[in-house]
């Protein structure tokens, strides 16, 4: 496989955007629409114990809001959610938190999201703010054989952020200068056309070059490993899309 990086410009006839919501008034004769567009957060998680390993390097994104008001969020490569529950057995005596669980939670509750009557989750931040989540803060967190006190880190600002998948663009068109580059075995790229073919399992955008065997399409790990860096690729090989 011969993949690069796509540190090169990509070109989008406009940018891309997760939801739209218009709100118009009338003041005398004239309809004045206010727009504002949203889009998905997304982060990166670190800092859980040994234990609960797997969930490190998890990247999250925005599915929607509760009834409640509260965002909630679903990892990308798995079913691993974080919610806020109001009371999280139902039982309209408990502690408002933010939850991270492996069972997906409705949506249409503001108790028990999970439906499981029962506090089972691995790890808990306690606060009735449902509109902000810490990008560091000490979270409880199942490890195995007790709760620990555990800075867990949402981290925002890292390459695959804000990667939601949606463009209105259908066609990008490359303008590295490759050869100019010192890199003249992939001049070929040079201002190739690239056509969206649609989504990956993860959400994101792929595209095939109009006129070779070319892709561009996002990838969480390039290896498979846990701990890689996510990043747009370039690649000879087509992506598959089911992973």
């Amino acid at each position: 496989t011969s993949s690069t990086s796509a540190t090169s410009s990509t070109r989008t006839s406009s940018t891309r955007t997760a939801s739209t919501t218009s709100t118009s008034t009338y003041t005398g004769t004239t309809l004045v629409t206010e727009t504002m567009t949203t889009t998905p957060m997304m982060f990166k998680l670190s800092g859980v114990c040994k234990y609960k390993d797997f969930l490190n390097g998890l990247t999250f994104r925005e599915e929607g809001t509760t009834v409640s008001g509260a965002r909630y969020f679903k990892a990308l490569e798995t079913d691993q959610f974080i919610y806020h529950d109001m009371d999280c057995d139902g039982g309209s005596n408990g502690i408002k938190r933010w939850i991270i669980d492996s069972d997906m939670p409705d949506p249409s509750v503001t108790e028990d999201l999970d439906r499981d009557n029962k506090c089972n989750y691995h790890a808990r931040l306690d606060t009735p703010n449902i509109t902000d989540l810490p990008s560091a803060g000490v979270w409880q967190m199942w490890c195995g054989l007790n709760w620990v006190d555990t800075v867990l880190y949402l981290d925002t600002n890292g390459d695959w952020a804000n990667m939601d998948g949606q463009y209105e663009s259908n066609v990008l068109e490359l303008e590295g200068q490759f050869a100019q580059h010192n890199c003249p075995q992939q001049e070929s790229l040079n201002h190739l056309q690239f056509e969206l073919q649609g989504n990956t399992k993860g959400g994101f955008p792929w595209y095939k070059a109009k006129t070779a065997e070319q892709y561009i399409y996002y990838d969480l790990s390039c290896s498979g490993a846990a701990g890689t860096t996510a990043r747009w690729i370039i690649d000879e090989d087509a992506p598959n899309v089911n992973l």
